[in-house]
């Protein structure tokens, strides 16, 4: 789907030129001439960004922004405003995501909202959730590293920046910044020099720090000289959020940088909280919320990898199938709270024994699975006995509310070794597998339960 794009500007001339050129990007432009046209877009379908001009007859542009910005509704839409540099700290302080020339030409313009399309946050409801987000801050105040192309114009940003945010600077060289990246001491956010020692090496070091593990999630900024800007688009392009003046060189263009740094900031702060809770919905779809261990999810797939490793390696695995015997009549005698008790209980058991040799999981109701990568057939068998063992090593405590006491509790142990044979699949690998351990499995419970049977052969067929 193409972007939707709001175009907010009161002169028709202006208004036309601008959708025109938006249209001839692709993207879905509704052009409109007042405010309150603005706010009648975000009820059916809200668009991606709002561009606001000027000439507006029932609100100025700054106020508009503000409002916009200040609403529930429409908050996290970006904002970019056509302003004068003279405007650009009040379009900042309004609210704008960022500012733009009235006469901004088209490579400029379309790298901005590329740019802004790229890093714009998603509503929470498209991240997977649709309750409200916590907060984030940052745990202390954000490192800002400033690479100029010489020591005196690093100094010169510092001192006008530093009073203006509550932040910590330090002076960087491009072979310093990528050094303490690679040494896990990256910044939160980056103010670098288009042109540091040759042209357009500031915008190689942009690439360089984006394409590092430890530096790819900071916030990037580009700082151009007034001859050099033709390099504005291609920074935006490379990833960097914001552009600013490579001489600040009044009070009102450092306070306009500090405001855009503040706002790349508070972008980079929602992302980073989006990124954690992203992961942290994925951890939840792959674990068991009652045994704390991985769920079948997550297991099948680690399955296939240990499979496939096993397979380039020529070495055994084995697959280990554990069943609590008559769990049912905990829950029967006892309640589903005590069979709730008895699983958490006997998981932590069996974790404990596996340590960290390799992955256990829940599969569903009293099943689990152990996977042990590099694991030949004798060592297998231990295990698997080892495993039965500690599952009965004492009996499992009741909680009050079912009645108290402490019952015993046993298990069936299936395991299967596989030693890779030639052209095998490790999908069909791990398969067989699965299969073996659940057929020893059965073994162990018709041969009178509490008790582990092995189907180990020489070789995967």
């Amino acid at each position: 789907m193409t972007a939707r794009i709001v175009l907010a500007e009161g002169i028709a001339s202006t208004r036309i030129t601008l959708k025109v050129r938006l249209a001839a990007a692709c993207y879905d432009v509704v052009a409109v001439s007042s405010a309150a046209e603005v706010f009648g877009q975000f009820h059916d379908a809200p668009p991606e960004i709002i561009v606001i001009g000027g000439g507006l007859p029932d609100m100025e542009a700054v106020d508009l922004c503000r409002q916009i910005t200040r609403d529930q509704i429409s908050a996290e839409i970006p904002v970019i405003m056509l302003v004068d540099i003279d405007h650009r700290l009040a379009a900042l302080q309004a609210g704008a995501t960022a500012t733009l020339e009235p006469d901004v030409d088209d490579q400029m313009l379309m790298a901005r909202i590329r740019n802004i399309l790229r890093d714009s946050d998603l509503p929470e409801k498209q991240a997977g959730m649709a309750e409200q987000a916590a907060g984030f801050t940052h745990a202390a105040s954000p490192l800002i590293a400033l690479v100029a192309d010489n020591p005196g114009r690093a100094q010169r940003w510092r001192q006008m920046l530093s009073g203006r945010m509550s932040c910590r600077f330090e002076i960087r060289d491009a072979d310093e910044a990528l050094a303490a990246a690679t040494k896990g001491r990256t910044a939160d956010l980056y103010v670098i020099s288009a042109d540091i020692r040759g042209r357009g090496d500031g915008l190689r070091l942009l690439s360089e720090l984006r394409s590092r593990q430890g530096s790819r999630d900071a916030g990037f900024v580009i700082a151009i000289a007034p001859d050099r800007a033709e390099l504005s688009a291609i920074a935006l392009d490379l990833g960097a959020g914001e552009v600013i003046p490579e001489t600040l060189g009044s009070e009102a263009a450092a306070q306009a940088a500090a405001m855009s740094l503040k706002v790349l900031l508070s972008r980079k702060s929602r992302s980073d909280q989006r990124r954690a809770d992203m992961q942290q919905q994925m951890l939840w779809a792959m674990t068991d919320p009652l045994t704390g261990l991985h769920n079948r999810r997550y297991a099948l797939p680690r399955l296939r990898d240990i499979a496939q490793r096993a397979a380039g390696d020529r070495r055994a695995f084995a697959v280990f199938a554990i069943d609590l015997d008559h769990f049912k009549t905990v829950n029967d005698s006892h309640g589903h709270t005590a069979g709730d008790a008895v699983l958490a209980e006997i998981a932590q058991r069996l974790q404990d024994c596996i340590g960290g040799a390799g992955i256990l999981a829940r599969m569903g109701g009293e099943e689990f699975m152990a996977v042990i990568d590099d694991c030949p057939p004798d060592a297998a068998r231990h295990l698997a006995e080892r495993l039965r063992r500690c599952v009965q090593a004492r009996r499992v405590a009741l909680p009050a509310l079912s009645g108290g006491g402490a019952i015993r509790v046993t298990a069936s142990v299936g395991v299967a070794c596989i030693l890779p044979g030639e052209d095998i699949w490790p999908d069909h690998l791990a398969r067989i597998a699965v299969e073996r351990a659940d057929r020893a499995l059965l073994a162990a419970k018709s041969a009178g339960r509490n008790c582990v049977v092995a189907d180990c052969p020489d070789r995967a067929a």
